[in-house]
């Protein structure tokens, strides 16, 4: 009886060694856990809008003046080029100039278009002496659907010029966004007529 009780000792012993070598870690059944790698590094380009907040591009911005292509310097008389003022009085007035002889091809025709159709140009406009001229006029998206609408709006924006002995000499690049059915309708003969009729005597 003794014998059978050494004998299954032994056993159980030898099964219990068998286990441990199992259970131990090994450099064959060995897992490596590696941490994850870091995320990659986002470089971002130096200068002073890094890290500012990022605006939504509207059609305005789109179509805003770009730097000039050439520009003289102060002249005596004359707004800085350079100068907010300048800016603001330019920006002010071209829309408008060239919204008011623009809308002359759209006389008579009110509400044959929707509400979106559009049509975006570019061009120069040129100050010499203070008289303004715009050339290069160039079609950049149109939604028309009428090309002899399309001709009097381009040929009505190249043919506007005007006087301005307040600005410098220069020449920009520009670009207007034309809405026959919004924000031309302001320009039309009937609703300048009402405005003019509506307000008070000076």
């Amino acid at each position: 009886m003794g014998k059978w009780l050494t004998l299954g000792g032994v056993v159980v012993l030898v099964l219990l060694v068998l286990l441990w070598r199992e259970m131990r870690p090994t450099e064959a059944n060995a897992v490596a856990v590696r941490p994850p790698p870091p995320p990659p590094r986002l470089t971002l380009p130096e200068g002073p809008s890094v890290g500012g907040p990022i605006k939504p591009v509207t059609e305005a911005a789109a179509a805003a003046p770009a730097a000039p292509v050439a520009i003289v310097e102060a002249q005596p008389g004359k707004l800085d080029p350079r100068s907010e003022a300048f800016f603001y009085k330019f920006d002010e007035a071209v829309p408008k100039v060239l919204n008011r002889n623009a809308a002359k091809c759209y006389e008579g025709h009110q509400g044959s278009m929707n509400r979106n159709q559009k049509l975006s140009l570019t061009y120069k406009v040129k100050v010499v002496s203070g008289e303004i001229r715009v050339e290069d006029v160039k079609i950049k998206e149109s939604t028309l659907n009428d090309a002899a609408l399309e001709t009097c709006f381009i040929q009505a924006v190249q043919r506007s010029t005007w006087k301005d002995d307040e600005l410098p000499d220069v020449a920009i690049e520009d670009g207007l966004v034309l809405r026959p059915e919004r924000g031309m309708k302001k320009y039309m003969q009937d609703n300048m007529n009402y405005v003019g009729e509506a307000a008070p005597p000076l």
